[in-house]
């Protein structure tokens, strides 16, 4: 079967301004898309445009996609995939416990061995489905929460700095701090 190539035109168009009326609604959706944040793929998964389109697209009108997020959203989307696949594992669990109560409740050799038969296929997809976990996941889901929770911690520092306009880790700062803590704790007291 031959490969299907789009012609040169196609895929480098260049978004022009509001006011122009030669726009070209691909190269518009894909910019906008593009400047709220969305990756390559995503755009193309939304807009039905090919990857490599949307590549060319987004080189036309000077726009590169940055690759450090490909990593944090790949770990997202896999942690997303865990989670979908425990909920089906759970599911399956349901099931078993539903092909179970039929087994106990069988009337005919027919019925019984339909509910074992249920009971056998049912575990073996929950065992199929259940994520497993290693201690190497832990160890790194582990680092990326510490590694998250200092950069959170350094944008709260930061943030406190530009504030109140003194080091974190001056008297001032935790002078502030404790009038702060008082307040708050004055405020709970109050009815």
């Amino acid at each position: 079967m031959p490969k299907f190539n789009e012609p040169e035109s196609i895929g480098n168009e260049v978004a022009r301004p509001a006011g122009d009326n030669l726009v070209q609604p691909r190269a518009e959706m894909v910019v906008v898309l593009a400047q709220q944040g969305m990756g390559r793929n995503e755009i193309s998964r939304r807009t039905g445009i090919p990857w490599a389109s949307v590549t060319r697209i987004a080189k036309a009108n000077g726009i590169t996609f940055d690759t450090s997020q490909t990593e944090v959203a790949l770990r997202a989307r896999i942690a997303q995939l865990k989670q979908a696949q425990a909920g089906i594992a759970l599911g399956l669990h349901e099931d078993i416990a539903v092909a179970r109560m039929l087994l106990r409740t069988a009337r005919t050799h027919r019925d019984y061995a339909f509910a074992s038969k249920a009971i056998g296929d049912l575990t073996q997809a929950a065992q199929r489905m259940t994520p497993e976990v290693s201690e190497q996941d832990e160890i790194d889901e582990t680092k990326q929460f510490l590694v998250d929770l200092k950069s959170a911690i350094a944008l709260e520092v930061g943030q406190f700095e530009q504030e109140h306009g003194v080091p974190f880790d001056s008297p001032e700062a935790r002078e502030i701090l404790n009038k702060m803590r008082y307040q708050e704790a004055n405020q709970d007291e109050q009815p």
